[in-house]
């Protein structure tokens, strides 16, 4: 089931990035998480071409117009995979743009998408995991559905809602209406719901950015499809506390991401 495998990374390694200005989970700079994130992200590809040769997979990164230093960063992990690979320059700055560019890359092709950010720190077995209990799910259901590669704190203090636990070959799976924009899914949702997608343009833009947050558009999904979360996490967002994933140790999957 599926052959085709898209990972779209949106990035951006530049020195006046706002978000290189923030006081950082780890204690090092931006371009450090970013760089041991895509290794990270990088090594789970790779492990997935191993593990599944009936399954075609491309990397793209789209990259938010880095700097020299971010860019050569970018080339170097992009040789570490093994699949085919390419780095698109986004038509316009900013995360709306780049969202936008992505869903519509989607939009156009037939397979599996993951979707995803610069800082999400992978367990090496991530891609692989979601592409085996999304095959098994649909073989089982005839349904797409929305994947997330972590739970969120919020789900269990602001948005207490039941769930339904499923067994997975190598851990549960929990039911889920609420997700970032990180997300594992196939593009006949992206084509079928693009209303939902399409305002995702908005994000960051400081006089519309409500018409951009996931309750307006991506997390509408859940509205027609199941949404799942791995448990344990197969990634968690490294940017506070509050977005890493409950009870995960990240610090020993952070220094075997390290770059010398």
């Amino acid at each position: 089931t599926f052959k085709y495998l898209y990972i779209c990374l949106r990035t951006c390694l530049r020195a006046d990035n706002r978000k290189a200005q923030e006081q950082r989970l780890t204690g090092t700079d931006h371009r450090e998480i970013v760089v041991r994130c895509i290794h990270s992200l990088v090594k789970s590809i790779n492990h997935a071409v191993a593990h599944n040769p009936d399954l075609v997979l491309n990397f793209i990164i789209l990259d938010d117009h880095s700097d020299t230093p971010g860019r050569n960063s970018l080339e170097c992990l992009q040789k570490k995979a093994k699949c085919d690979t390419s780095i698109i320059t986004t038509k316009a700055r900013g995360q709306g743009e780049s969202l936008l560019q992505q869903f519509k890359y989607a939009r156009e092709r037939d397979g599996l998408f993951y979707f995803c950010e610069d800082d999400y720190l992978h367990e090496k077995t991530a891609i692989n995991e979601m592409v085996h209990f999304y095959r098994h799910v649909y073989d089982m259901f005839d349904t797409h559905l929305v994947l997330h590669p972590q739970e969120h704190e919020f789900l269990y203090i602001r948005s207490l809602y039941p769930s339904y636990l499923l067994q997975g070959e190598n851990r549960h799976w929990r039911t889920i209406s609420h997700a970032t924009h990180v997300l594992f899914m196939h593009s006949d949702l992206v084509k079928k719901y693009w209303d939902y997608f399409s305002n995702t343009r908005y994000v960051g833009d400081r006089s519309r950015r409500r018409k951009g947050v996931e309750s307006r558009t991506t997390n509408r999904l859940f509205e027609h499809v199941p949404g799942f979360a791995p448990l344990p996490a197969l990634a968690a967002h490294m940017q506070t506390e509050r977005t890493l994933p409950p009870f995960f140790d990240w610090r020993p999957l952070w220094e075997e991401n390290r770059l010398e």
